[in-house]
């Protein structure tokens, strides 16, 4: 863990206990749920719009780390397991799937009440606060904290609960995933493509568009919904079998 003496100790003690390697985290049972057709390797979902979609077409494009400030859990490549399979196509049009290992992983379960709380009692010692409570900076504040905090704490991945939802799509219980990419230095890679990720290629076309509502907390879809939606398990094993033979899957609206 990266120094920060003015933390106390047990606090830092805490959240060490719960940055937990990847077989004993929640994200080895996701993997399982979220296997390719042979079994060999665990698969991400990733929407993205149409226009940053065609190097994918080939399976030449890498996955991109998102840089936006405001993002959940600062500078990362935001996906979700296969087993959440339209979790996130509010997006995005097109779905990106790819293979990762995760084995030697060091996971933060940001699912759990107490993970969260002990993030926002780190916060609270943080000398650069004040920049997050009393200015105007508040996104880029927010952008700093979590990405000093993955790296103080050296987290590979942050699972978290949706925070931008349309019920057709995502529900209260789906786990959405920041995977950070590290320099030889082991900080974080800020842009460009994700080394995390292998062999990505589209596997999913949504038919749908979505509009933000109320400040991007939920995204309203402007078609539907009009086809029956079916189950997660379903839509997962569909994905999977497209990826596998270079098809794609259409998610009507």
């Amino acid at each position: 863990m990266r120094d920060q003496h003015f933390i106390p100790r047990s606090l830092r003690d805490e959240i060490r206990r719960h940055v937990v390697g990847y077989q004993v985290s929640r994200l080895a049972h996701l993997a399982k749920e979220s296997m390719d057709e042979d079994g060999k390797a665990p698969l991400a979902i990733k929407y993205t719009s149409a226009m940053y979609a065609r190097g994918y077409r080939n399976g030449m494009g890498r996955l991109q780390i998102s840089a936006t400030p405001g993002f959940t859990w600062g500078d990362a490549t935001y996906v979700t397991p296969l087993a959440f399979p339209i979790s996130s196509a509010i997006f995005g049009r097109v779905g990106v799937v790819a293979g990762f290992d995760p084995e030697y992983w060091l996971v933060y379960d940001a699912t759990e009440r107490l993970p969260q709380e002990l993030y926002m009692a780190w916060v609270g010692f943080q000398p650069r606060r004040n920049q997050l409570l009393l200015t105007c900076h508040s996104q880029l504040a927010n952008q700093f904290m979590r990405n000093l905090f993955r790296t103080a704490f050296q987290i590979d991945c942050v699972l978290f609960r949706p925070d931008q939802r349309n019920r057709w799509y995502s529900g209260p219980n789906d786990v959405w995933m920041a995977v950070s990419d590290w320099d030889g230095n082991r900080e974080l890679v800020k842009e460009g493509g994700s080394s995390c990720f292998s062999h990505e290629r589209i596997a999913v076309i949504v038919e749908e568009e979505f509009k933000e509502v109320h400040h991007d907390l939920r995204r309203n879809a402007l078609i539907g919904p009009i086809s029956r939606r079916e189950p997660d398990r379903d839509l997962m094993l569909k994905i999977r079998g497209a990826y596998a033979r270079g098809e794609y899957v259409h998610l009507y609206a």
